[in-house]
């Protein structure tokens, strides 16, 4: 594992310590575990707004959520 040298803030630092506490997990492992799934998460996202730009089409037809009878969509 490589060492990294990470600042975080104050008010993180704070809910990490009391995570930790709650858990009964070292601080370091659950500093990783989160930092972790986020990067996963965040590779997600923008994977899928990359493939989404893809499939964008500049005339296409566009409608509000507010327009749709959501009750009736549903039902069926």
């Amino acid at each position: 594992m490589a060492n990294a040298n990470i600042a975080l803030s104050k008010e993180i630092l704070q809910n990490l310590t009391k995570l930790s506490e709650l858990t009964k997990q070292p601080a370091q492992e659950l500093a990783e575990k989160l930092l972790g799934e986020a990067i996963e998460l965040e590779m997600d996202d923008f994977l899928l707004s990359v493939v989404a730009d893809q499939y964008d089409i500049e005339s296409a037809k566009k409608t509000r959520s507010e327009d749709v009878d959501w009750n009736t969509l549903l039902s069926s």
